[in-house]
């Protein structure tokens, strides 16, 4: 744990920037909380060793474990008070990778307490996974690709396909050359670039793609293997899955709310960020591991 204490005290060290208005203190919180130790006369909150042991995995319980966070909590208080007495926070370049640290741990935070103002039910789960199942794709595709980032290496072993090679023996000719060669099991073709999923849906169990198929990976060269037909995962084994995208949806929709009621201006000369293209909506998933 104790190297994550340079990474995790940017944040903590955010809290001495001398800006107008702020507390000229390491530690910005209620000081009529109840306290887990005291450093240099700086109190530290055990809500803040709570916050910190749910989010890095760390159980309070164990004695052990306690202590090391307190270690890290000392650390933190002391190089924030040095970085006081050196009075780094007049470096710009200082000064601003400390503000993106504390604005990205705000953003989160949050974020998470935006998605978490709107409960979703287990009707609301439901309803998104009948809508998900139906519209996802009828097959999952096993295939093995040659993926060449040059046309001319594509066409080659595209020539040796229609000159009648096996696939197989071709793969092994090319696969030393190409930028990737691998076989994929149980791909769905909303997983696949569109130009790639519009050719495998007209390949039948075994056959080759006639000509390269370009994508913005560079030009492939499959075989589709088998064409299986995709059966859906439970609702209660992707449930949570369900439950984690619909409340990241939450999130980013109240976050579109404030962006459009925002007055975001810029410099002159200064060309305002073009608009981010909106993902297409996420198919039912199987359970993530771990």
């Amino acid at each position: 744990m104790r190297h994550i204490v340079i990474a995790c005290s940017l944040i903590l060290i955010a809290g001495c920037a001398q800006q107008s208005g702020s507390e000229d203190r390491p530690i910005q919180m209620n000081a009529d909380l109840p306290v887990a130790e005291t450093v240099n006369g700086v109190a530290v909150p055990q809500v803040l060793l709570e916050a910190f042991a749910h989010g890095h995995g760390a159980d309070l319980s164990q004695p052990e474990q306690r202590e090391q966070v307190l270690r890290v909590f000392a650390d933190y208080v002391l190089l924030a008070e040095q970085a006081k007495r050196d009075k780094l926070f007049a470096k710009p370049q200082f000064a601003a990778e400390i503000e993106i640290a504390r604005l990205s741990a705000l953003a989160k935070a949050t974020m998470i307490e935006l998605q978490q103002q709107t409960p979703l039910t287990d009707a609301a789960l439901k309803s998104e996974y009948d809508a998900q199942v139906a519209h996802a794709s009828k097959f999952e595709y096993d295939f093995t690709q040659l993926l060449f980032d040059n046309e001319n290496d594509a066409l080659k072993a595209s020539g040796d396909l229609l000159a009648g090679k096996p696939f197989a023996q071709v793969y092994d000719t090319w696969k030393d050359k190409a930028k990737q060669a691998k076989a994929f099991t149980r791909v769905r073709p909303e997983q696949l670039p569109a130009a790639l999923s519009s050719v495998i849906a007209t390949l039948k169990n075994g056959e080759t793609t006639r000509t390269p198929v370009r994508t913005e990976f560079g030009w492939h060269v499959l075989r589709l293997d088998i064409a299986n037909p995709f059966v859906p995962p439970p609702f209660d084994q992707v449930k949570e899955n369900i439950r984690r995208t619909l409340a990241l949806k939450v999130g980013e929709e109240r976050l579109d709310q404030l962006k459009k009621r925002a007055k975001i201006e810029y410099p002159p000369g200064g060309a305002p960020p073009k608009p981010a293209a909106n993902p297409a909506p996420p198919a039912v998933a199987a359970p993530s591991k771990g």
